[in-house]
This record gives C-alpha cells, structure tokens and sequence, in this order.
C-alpha cells in the first residue's frame, strides 16, 4: 500500500495555516463595564500599530512592557494574552502564543465562536511544532465545543497518524468513507489510502481489503491490484488453485500484459483444464508483441504450441475433465450455450468438491458469455472463505464496470 498521498499532508497543513490566520483574527470577549488603564492601554494601543505594521517583534516588546503592569485587572490579562498570541504567532513564536492562547482557553471567558476560534488555532500551532499529542487534545476539545470545520478533523487524522494510532485513524475515517461510497460518491484517492494504510498497520485486515477495494473501482492502478491480490492471497485460508482467478480478473480490467502474466496464466489455465482459454492467452501475448521477441521466445514459442494442441486435443477418457471445468472450457472455446448450460446442470445436481469456485466460475463464465446480470447474480451466491468470495466481489465491480 502506498505511504499517505501527498496531498493529504498538505490539506493538513493548510488547516494550520487557517489556524494561524484565525489567531490574528479573533475580536476580544465581550467586557462591558471593563476597560483598560492608560499604563496597559497604551503600549497594548502601540502593540496594535506595530502589528500591523507587521513589526511582530517590537510589537511583542510593547505587549511585554503591558504585562509588566502590576495588579490587571481579569479583563486587562485577557486583552495582554490576546495580543500577545496574535503577535507571537505572527513572528513565528509559536511556544509564547501556544502559552498566550492555553491562557485564554483556562481563563473561562471565551465561549462559542470566539472559543472554537481560538481552539483551532491552538491545535494548528500544536501540529506545527509536532506536538501531536497536545494538537490531538486540543482538536479534541474544538469538536466538543461544537466546531465542525473539516480541515480541524484532517489535522486531527494527521496527527494520529504522524503519532502511529492508526486505530483512531481507521475509527475516523473508515465511517465516512463508506458513507461516501453508499452514497454513490468517489471517496478521495488519499483517504484511500491512508485508510488502507493504517488498516494495515493496525493489522484489521477487512478495512484494509475493504479499502483496496474502493482504489481499484475508483481508482484502477497496476499497483492497486497488485496489492489486492497479494492481500487477498495472503489470507488464512486461501486456496490457491484460485491463483488462475486473479489473473482473469486483471486480464478482464485492462491491469495485465507482462511477459510473465502471459506465460503464468496460460500455464495455469492449461493445466486447470482451460485449454482454449490458455491458447486465447497465449496468442494474444504473441498478437501485442509482448512475447516473441525476448531472450526467451524459444520458450515462449513451445508454450504456444503446447497450448494449441491442448485446446485441439480430444477429451481424454483416461482422465476426465470434471463437468465444470469442460463446460468452462467450452464457453471459452466459443460455445457458451453449451458449456453454460453444462456447468449449470453439473451445480445444480450437487456434490462438488470446490462448490464455490464452480460458483465463481460460472459467474465468469456467464460475463465471458456476454450475460452480465446473470454474471453478477451469480457472484452474489459465491460466500467461500478461500478467496472465491473476496475474488467474487471484484467480479461484481467488474461486471458493473467493464
């Protein structure tokens, strides 16, 4: 799975730089009978001109000599904070306008709006120094005191991230990637994949097969299917004489076309019994110009022949062919009706070792045939747990898709 996509890490640093925006925004609470001295109210009045002048430093100097002022009143500290944390973070200070802004969040006085305000740019100063931790405690308590604004809930997903709890990552966002998908939306590409990422760090290896999932229907990727089908493979329980069932599904996506995905598959479909869809492989290797022409055209050219004379062959009554397999093979020979019509009758009658795969296979061979609907019918029968059924839902998004 690849490493967190780029462009998450930036969304989370622009929710930073709206933080620090919002800082030197925020108004003052409201203090009706308050005011200020003349020995606070002036350097906190020159303070303000320095700022925006943009001299962040000296007007840190002027807030500094306000503070300096013995016995402030509740209202007068308020307003040194406030102006001290929007100068602090101004001139890059973030250590004094953490300090300046944790003073006014204990001090009681901000509520609602004002509140949230200074909360996110509390958390975004907190993720700018890396302190993931304490932006993920401060974020926490923006959401609580009502904020809703999605870039605080990409910092907070980034900082659990950045802190390796994938698990909260997974609890954030798994929720409203599914609900995205429910909806008929496109989940976004880097949510995908840091989903899937820390699904697998956190070893929920449904999420994660879930999450790859929604990258190969949304976003089709040599590499996404790589990773798929290792995952898929990799699972307890998987029966590999399904390995022929994952490169149909690449064959079928447009995701295949090495030199080794010709000569892999085409063995493993003769040796399966599908001989004249090992031949169809092979040719088309041959048709492209993908084999032929390398250091191992001999070979090459020996498989080619081989699977001529399999598909040519006439049924061995010495060994045969399970009536699944034959009929599976007749589709791909060009007589579906009666290969379809064979496997149909061969599930029906019961008895089969691998009755899940033979599921899977009529559904392929009912897409193969043309009959997507029946095709997806029939994938939605496959329920295995040695891979037939994960393989099956890909079918399903195949046959919706391609």
């Amino acid at each position: 799975m690849p490493m967190i996509h780029q462009r998450f890490k930036r969304a989370a640093l622009a929710a930073a730089v709206l933080g620090f925006a919002a800082l030197f925004a925020l108004p003052a609470a409201s203090y009706a009978a308050d005011t200020l001295r003349p020995d606070v109210a002036k350097p906190l009045n020159a303070a303000q001109d320095l700022y925006r002048a943009h001299k962040y430093r000296d007007a840190l100097t002027k807030v500094a000599q306000a503070a300096a002022v013995p016995d402030k009143t509740p209202y007068e500290s308020y307003m040194v904070e406030e102006m001290r944390g929007a100068a602090a973070a101004a001139a890059g200070d973030s250590a004094t306008a953490a300090q300046a802004y944790e003073t006014l969040l204990s001090s009681g006085k901000l509520t609602g709006a004002d509140e949230q305000r200074t909360t996110a740019a509390l958390a975004s100063i907190y993720f700018q120094q890396k302190n993931y931790a304490q932006a993920i405690k401060v974020v926490q308590r923006y959401l609580k005191a009502g904020g809703n604004d999605p870039d605080m809930r990409t910092l907070l997903m980034q900082s659990y991230y950045l802190s390796n709890d994938c698990v909260n990552v997974v609890s954030m966002l798994k929720p409203s990637v599914d609900a995205q998908a429910r909806a008929g939306h496109a989940p976004d590409e880097s949510q995908l994949q840091l989903l899937g990422t820390c699904a697998q760090r956190a070893k929920d290896d449904a999420t994660y097969r879930g999450a790859l999932e929604k990258l190969v229907a949304y976003y089709p990727k040599q590499s996404y299917w790589d990773d798929l089908f290792q995952a898929i493979r990799s699972r307890p329980g998987y029966s590999s004489r399904l390995d022929i069932d994952t490169y149909r599904l690449r064959r079928a996506t447009g995701s295949f076309g090495t030199v080794d995905d010709y000569m892999e598959m085409a063995q493993l479909a003769i040796v399966a019994g599908s001989t004249a869809e090992g031949r169809q492989v092979i040719d088309q290797g041959f048709a492209s110009g993908v084999l032929g022409h390398d250091a191992q055209a001999d070979r090459e050219k020996r498989l080619q022949a081989l699977a001529a004379k399999r598909a040519q062959a006439p049924a061995d009554s010495a060994n045969p062919v399970a009536p699944v397999a034959a009929g599976f093979n007749l589709v791909f020979a060009g007589q579906a009706k009666q290969g379809l019509e064979m496997m149909e009758a061969a599930i029906a009658k019961g008895g089969l070792d691998h009755p899940d795969e033979a599921q899977l296979h009529i559904g392929v061979a009912y897409y193969v045939a043309g009959q997507k609907a029946r095709a997806v019918q029939a994938f939605h029968a496959v329920k295995g747990s040695d891979g037939s059924a994960d393989l099956a839902r890909l079918w399903v998004l195949v046959a919706s898709k391609w």
